[in-house]
């Protein structure tokens, strides 16, 4: 999708790409490859391989993987170097941000210089991205959308064009789950183009990224299917479609299609010779296999993929911090979830003398959480205080640090995640104290927070806010409200072991048996692959044998 391409770069393992700074007459060459989609554009050129390596161009722009589809259209550019569109392409993929304005401005002019021979449809695409390469996406989005809608309704059979309109329109949501400016647009274009163009890749990974946070994110889920059959050599799309299964609770699946995201990844950069830091997709598949399994109840699964995420890391020389750092927050995270908070204390890493303010405020904040977590379990409630105190204290000056830019740790994302741990570990404490109202609005406050954070971003370390939210209400003899939120995280959540054995806990309390049998049966089902040693599944089978007479029905969750 082209909004990846043009916005804020995500942080990732590796802060610097392959071949970031290499010119694009200098980028090797790739081999032209199958399995990567069947989308075309035809354009002005009496050079076979420059029309092909223009379209495996686009048919990785449309998904997302900038990196490839930039040496796609280098080729093209060599192979005709009086092919416009070429140079289009190349202005697109080159990077967001100042870093490499200079050279979007310079290849965008080499496209308008080039386009008085090309097609009328050619050059409206070329002056709608003039706006974007010399205004950037911001400045220059009325002019790109004005001229691709122009295009468009002069040639409305090219799908392509609705496809990158949409591409750029799909501006997700806030943090109240409203839709962005451009997110209604977007899906109407899209909705179009999957019925009109049914077996086109471009139009199904764009589907699946902009449903996948929307309410409704089930609508997408058999364009996710399709990706694995359409660009099954293509590892964001893979990761799209595990990002969209594991969304809508088919944790069994999006576990395999992310398994097979970083198994072509990897295959992809042994082909090309590149080390672990020219992989764009593994490391983020990576933690979302570690989310699946623990969200299956499968612990011991979920550390291994933590461990290889943090392998991988450390493989490379010198290690990469921000890496560490990410492999460090995932495995810390996991141990949280189920409850290990000493585990989560030591899941740390010594940046020695290295390390950026981000990195380090993370380190810091994931090891005083889990100290608070001890201590609050303990009933040393001074001592959790103290550690809200110090959490507090972490995450102003880091909101207060320069935006990063490129692929780097933003502190100020780093400032949300310790804030939303810092706004958890208060809202429970204050529950623990008896203090109900406080305790509902300082963790309300911590779901808002999480709702905010950036996807792609550091992994919250902390507990969900709105699980704990439930559990304060229950504290506090509000079972009816305990109840609802309960469900409200079933439905969002329909994978979650986690949030069904709340659900039941809640009906425990609320004595309310029968539906609570429901609810552990359901549980149960959906933990029917989990790591036989948990706790809570000796709870739930402990219940149901209990009250063996009790009726009941099991609902079907789908892992």
């Amino acid at each position: 999708m082209l909004a990846r391409h043009l916005r804020a770069e995500e942080p990732s393992l590796f802060p610097s790409g392959p071949w970031d700074d290499v010119p694009d007459a200098e980028l090797p060459t790739p081999p032209l490859r199958e399995g990567l989609g069947r989308a075309s554009l035809k354009v002005s050129t009496r050079v076979p391989l420059a029309q092909a390596y223009f379209d495996q161009g686009l048919r990785l722009l449309h998904l997302g993987w900038g990196t490839e589809a930039r040496r796609s259209f280098a080729e093209a550019a060599r192979q005709d170097p009086e092919l416009a569109m070429a140079y289009w392409g190349l202005a697109l993929t080159r990077g967001p941000g100042a870093r490499y304005a200079a050279d979007r401005a310079e290849t965008i002019a080499r496209a308008l210089a080039l386009s008085e021979g090309a097609t009328d449809a050619e050059q409206r695409y070329i002056v709608a991205a003039t706006f974007l390469a010399d205004k950037g996406p911001a400045n220059g989005r009325h002019g790109f959308v004005r001229e691709m809608e122009a295009l468009i309704e002069r040639f409305p059979e090219d799908a392509e064009a609705r496809l990158l309109l949409a591409g750029f329109l799909s501006d997700g949501y806030e943090a109240d789950g409203r839709p962005a400016a451009g997110q209604p647009y977007a899906q109407a274009l899209l909705r179009e183009l999957l019925r009109t163009h049914p077996h086109h890749e471009g139009v199904h990974y764009a589907w699946a990224q902009v449903m996948v946070d929307s309410a409704r994110p089930e609508a997408a889920l058999e364009s996710a299917r399709r990706l694995r059959l359409l660009a099954p050599r293509v590892g964001t799309a893979l990761l799209g479609a595990g990002r969209l299964l594991l969304r809508t609770g088919h944790l069994r699946e999006a576990r395999e299609v992310l398994e097979a995201a970083v198994a072509t990844e990897d295959a992809w950069r042994a082909q090309e010779s590149l080390p672990e830091t020219g992989a764009p997709v593994a490391g983020l598949a990576l933690r979302l296999l570690t989310l699946a399994c623990a969200e299956a109840g499968r612990y011991g699964e979920a550390q291994s993929w933590a461990r290889r995420l943090r392998s991988r890391v450390e493989s490379v020389t010198p290690h990469a911090t921000q890496g560490l750092v990410f492999a460090a927050s995932t495995l810390s995270s996991l141990h949280v979830r189920f409850g290990f908070w000493l585990a989560a204390a030591d899941a740390r890493v010594d940046l020695g003398d290295e390390g950026s303010p981000a990195e380090r405020g993370l380190l810091s904040g994931m090891e005083v959480y889990a100290r608070g977590l001890r201590a609050l379990e303990a009933g040393k409630l001074a001592e959790a205080e103290r550690a809200c105190d110090e959490l507090d204290a972490l995450h102003p000056p880091l909101s207060e640090e320069r935006k990063a830019e490129g692929r780097t740790l933003c502190p100020r994302d780093v400032a949300r995640v310790v804030e939303l741990a810092a706004c958890e570990l208060r809202g429970a404490l204050e529950s623990r104290q008896g203090d109900t109202a406080r305790a509902e609005a300082t963790l309300i406050k911590a779901g808002r927070l999480e709702r905010r954070l950036r996807a792609a971003g550091p992994m919250p370390f902390s507990r969900a806010a709105r699980e704990t939210l439930a559990r304060a209400r229950l504290r506090s003899g509000r079972e009816d409200k305990a109840v609802e939120l309960a469900e409200a995280l079933v439905k969002e959540r329909p994978g979650s072991g986690h949030a069904r054995f709340l659900l039941a806990e809640v009906h425990v309390a609320r004595g309310a048996f029968t539906e609570a049998a429901q609810a552990f049966a359901s549980f149960l089902e959906c933990w029917s692959e989990a790591d036989p040693h948990l706790p809570e599944l000796r709870r739930a089978r402990i219940f149901l044998g209990s009250n063996a007479g009790q009726p009941r029905v099991v609902e079907s969750a789908s892992c």
